[in-house]
C-alpha cells in the first residue's frame, strides 16, 4: 500500500484512535534520494503542530499536507497527482523558504553541524526518518506502551521501505532510547535488519551521574551497511551545553581515517 493512502491505524482500537486522519503520513523529512546524502536522524513520529496551531490548521504554505488540501475525506481517495504533491512537500521541507522548521529540527541541526559542517538538513546532506509516519493526538511519549508498539508495528513496513532507499554507508543517528532500542528488536531482525552494538558509553562528561549514554554499532540490511550511533536522551530535551557534549561524543566515535568519518574529523 502507498503510505499516503494508508489507514491501518485510523480508528484502530489498538492505537487508541490516536492517529489524526486528516494529517497525511510523513515517513521522512527531506529528500533521501539526494546524491550528497550522508546522514539520517531517526525519531518517533511527526509532531501534530507541524499541521495545526492552537487546534487550527496552519496556512498551506506553513505546514505539511492534510486531506482538505485535495478535497477528499479519506486517504484512499487521494489521486496519484495528490500523492506526488504530498511527496514533493515533505521532500522540500528543509528548503522551502516560506516555512520555518519545527524546533525539533533546529535543535538537531545544531548537533549535526557541530559534528561536521558538512552535515546539514539545509543542503540535503542530512534527512530525517520517523518510526511512525502519522501524527498523533497526544505526544508519542504520552501514549501507552501498547499503543506505541501497535503504531510502530503497523508502520514497520514503511520504515523498511524508506531504509531500503538509503545508499550503503549512510550514517544513522537514533535520537532517544525508543528509536535506538527499536532498531535492535527481534521484530526488526526477523525482517532482515541486523545490528551489531558495542557496550554503552558515557556521553555527558561534565555530569557523570546524569545517566546519559551513547551506543556505537553497525546496521546491516539488504546487503547494505550503515554506521549507527544512538543515545539515551532525546535532543529536544537536552540543554544547549549537553547538545554540545552529544555532538562532541558523536564526532569522537569516528576514526579520522574512516571513509564514513565526518569531514572535519579526517586528517
Amino acid at each position: 500500500m502507498i503510505i499516503e493512502r494508508c489507514h491501518r491505524c485510523v480508528g484502530n482500537p489498538s492505537c487508541e484512535n490516536q492517529v489524526v486522519n486528516a494529517c497525511l503520513p510523513v515517513p521522512f523529512f527531506g529528500d533521501i534520494s539526494k546524491s550528497n546524502l550522508k546522514v539520517v536522524t531517526v525519531g518517533l513520529n511527526p509532531a501534530l503542530n507541524e499541521f495545526y496551531r492552537n487546534g487550527i490548521t496552519k496556512t498551506r504554505s506553513h505546514r505539511l499536507a492534510v486531506l482538505n488540501d485535495f478535497n477528499v475525506a479519506a486517504r484512499t481517495d487521494l489521486r496519484d497527482e495528490d500523492v506526488q504533491n504530498v511527496k514533493a512537500r515533505r521532500e522540500g521541507y528543509f528548503t522551502d523558504h516560506k516555512r520555518d522548521w519545527h524546533s525539533y529540527f533546529e535543535k538537531m541541526e545544531s548537533v549535526l553541524t557541530r559534528v561536521s559542517p558538512a552535515w546539514t538538513y539545509a543542503f540535503g546532506s542530512a534527512a530525517h526518518i520517523d518510526l511512525v509516519a502519522c501524527a498523533t493526538e497526544k505526544r508519542f511519549g504520552d501514549l501507552s506502551p501498547e499503543t506505541k508498539s501497535a503504531l510502530i508495528g503497523n508502520c514497520r513496513e514503511y520504515f523498511f521501505n524508506t531504509l531500503s532507499g538509503l545508499p550503503t554507508g549512510t550514517i544513522i543517528l537514533c535520537d532517544g532510547p525508543r528509536a535506538t532500542q527499536e532498531l535492535q528488536t527481534q521484530e526488526m531482525r526477523n525482517l532482515g535488519l541486523h545490528a551489531v552494538m558495542q557496550p554503552a558509553q558515557l556521553i555527558n562528561v561534565r555530569e557523570p551521574g546524569s545517566g546519559d549514554s551513547g551506543w556505537i554499532g553497525e546496521l546491516s540490511f539488504q546487503g547494505k551497511k550503515f554506521p549507527f550511533r544512538g543515545w539515551s536522551s532525546q535532543v529536544s530535551q537536552l540543554p544547549a551545553l549537553w547538545r554540545l557534549d552529544l555532538a562532541s561524543w558523536i564526532h569522537g566515535t569516528f576514526s579520522p581515517t574512516s571513509s564514513w568519518a565526518p569531514l572535519q574529523a579526517r586528517k
